[in-house]
């Protein structure tokens, strides 16, 4: 009866291309998890839309997640990637966050945590390293240092941000597309440039109080 009422309402076209959709996305998802991951992430009702792929010897956890969105762009043709490659490494994201497609997020040598609620566009970059070292002789050594990165909850991100090394992301705060974050960000704030750079302040009323949910924010940044 539901397949029914979806083609009365969207046409039949339409609905059986959506049912398509959704379960090619369905096999991609399991073909990345199941064969082109070597970690075992700890997904507690998590919701993986788009192919995933978790790497590492580190702990990658997801608590009511969704990882992909659909329909969004960058669906078909897009993955996303979470690494902990040290065995010392962490990455852990949040209760009733929402990351959009093609999404890579890396934690080398140190943590990656993402908080609660948080709403981030497609082609996200986080990483708590730059994989080399700055000078010439540290370039191909191994010889770098790692800087954890913390996003608070409630973050708004928009489409193809980068948040590199030992940043933390205030909670509520706002970024920007296209931003690339390289240094601390206020809560409540809204962020925009290369760097990122405070425009102004947001109204803190009509987030959170205690445990109270923020003004629902589209899903789709």
């Amino acid at each position: 009866m539901r397949i029914i009422a979806k083609i009365k309402r969207d046409g039949f076209r339409k609905t059986l291309a959506r049912r398509l959709l959704k379960k090619y996305s369905r096999l991609r998802v399991a073909i990345f998890k199941e064969i082109f991951s070597d970690n075992k992430p700890t997904l507690n009702n998590t919701k993986i839309v788009q192919p995933t792929q978790f790497v590492g010897d580190g702990r990658i956890s997801a608590d009511r997640v969704r990882l992909g969105y659909f329909p969004s762009p960058g669906l078909l043709n897009g993955s996303g990637y979470i690494e902990a490659r040290d065995k010392n490494s962490v990455v852990e994201i949040n209760e009733s966050t929402t990351i959009n497609n093609s999404f890579i997020i890396i934690a080398d040598k140190s943590s990656i945590y993402i908080g609660k609620r948080c709403l981030i566009g497609p082609d996200f970059f986080v990483t708590d390293s730059d994989f080399h070292g700055l000078s010439i002789e540290d370039r191909s050594n191994g010889n770098y240092d790692c800087a954890p990165v913390k996003i608070d909850d409630d973050v708004f991100i928009g489409h193809g941000v980068k948040v590199m090394k030992g940043v933390h992301i205030g909670q509520g705060a706002v970024i920007g597309s296209g931003s690339v974050v390289v240094n601390d960000i206020e809560a409540f704030t809204i962020n925009a440039g290369v760097p990122a750079k405070k425009l102004r302040d947001l109204p803190t009323g009509r987030y959170i109080k205690g445990n109270d949910a923020p003004t629902k924010m589209h899903n789709n940044p």
